[in-house]
């Protein structure tokens, strides 16, 4: 199995506008932001079109993070046969970012639909095989939990795992499944044996995964987190630095993109990679829906290799010196803890 990756929303969208433009059968979408405009990227068009061609057209998006999507455009949707579910819980929300065509090809990562992300670096795999069935079983479940009725996505049975493969689909909060996510970054920092890279454009770590990562450099392992040095929030970027300051203390060494990237990576060993819409923080891996792969297959992780490379060659050292968090910080990150489910 190959993977294509894409570095930034636009090439993403592209491609995903391509794979819409092609699909014969059936379109899944499903999205934390998308408001439809994307300033030449005309999603809602080529949604419509193909409804209108008899496509079977599902779109689940968050009720908070698509709420900028207008009304008008909704019944627009509506009305030439594409279904639209809203996801919508208190604390929980799916931040998935994926996109299913003909059950077949995936696209997954952490790409949202809004104009406002058109320049940032990020990250998005399209991927295709048997992996497609997981991730179409996995929409199914978050479409029903919405509603849906629609009896070809009435799967039963959770997916078989099929062993030997390079390339598999990881799944949290789904079905209240909140900790998938946590043992596969538990074992794999925990088998790391020589490098551990992590880029995340939001920094708000667990306890368990500073004490995971703090006994990886007690074995030698060489750790490297990138954050953007300048996100899209003032006040996550003072967190950011709160808790880049504690990972320095502990042998880990932090860096700053100089670009907005929103990707979510974890490489280790430079040969097992793991990618997909979640952040490091607490509420991808406590109360988020989330979607990613993991994967060893040797032509992914060369891309995957190269991709990481170049950005971490791009990024400056985190000022740990001349760095001095404020009260403030502390006493946001430790509210912030509030919020932690236990295991």
């Amino acid at each position: 199995m190959r993977g294509k990756f894409y570095t930034t929303s636009e090439k993403a969208w592209e491609g995903m506008l391509h794979a819409i433009v092609g699909a014969k059968e059936s379109i899944y979408l499903e999205m934390y932001i998308f408001d439809g405009d994307t300033q030449g990227y005309d999603f809602l068009n080529e949604l419509e079109i193909k409804a209108r061609a008899g496509l079977r057209v599902i779109i689940i998006l968050d009720a908070l993070g698509s709420s900028a999507l207008a009304n008008s455009t909704i019944e627009r949707l509506k009305s030439v046969g594409v279904e639209i579910c809203f996801f919508s819980y208190w604390f929980r929300r799916t931040h998935r970012k994926m996109l299913i065509i003909d059950e077949y090809v995936v696209f997954l990562g952490g790409v949202n639909i809004a104009k406002q992300f058109a320049k940032w670096n990020d990250l998005q795999v399209r991927i295709s095989g048997h992996i497609a069935l997981i991730a179409v079983q996995s929409f199914a479940r978050i479409y029903r939990e919405c509603g849906g009725k629609n009896p070809t996505l009435m799967y039963e049975s959770e997916p078989k795992l099929i062993r030997h493969v390079r390339t598999w689909f990881i799944e949290s909060g789904v079905r209240e499944k909140f900790h998938g996510l946590r043992t596969h970054y538990e074992k794999n920092i925990d088998d790391a044996q020589k490098s551990i890279f992590l880029i995340t454009p939001y920094l708000i770590p667990h306890p368990w995964m500073v004490s995971h990562l703090h006994r990886a450099v007690l074995r030698g392992v060489a750790i490297t987190i990138m954050i953007p040095k300048k996100s899209d929030y003032a006040f996550v970027d003072r967190i950011n630095y709160y808790f880049a300051h504690q990972f320095e203390k502990i042998g880990v060494r932090c860096v700053l993109g100089n670009h907005m990237n929103h990707a979510k990576i974890m490489l280790v060993d430079e040969c097992i990679g793991t990618m997909g819409s979640q952040n490091l923080d607490i509420l991808s891996f406590d109360w988020n829906v989330e979607s990613g792969i993991f994967f060893s297959d040797k032509g992914m992780i060369k891309k995957l290799n190269t991709i990481v490379h170049t950005w971490m060659n791009e990024a400056e050292r985190f000022p740990d010196v001349t760095y001095e968090p404020r009260w403030y910080d502390i006493v946001v990150a430790h509210i912030l803890r509030m919020f932690e489910r236990g295991k």
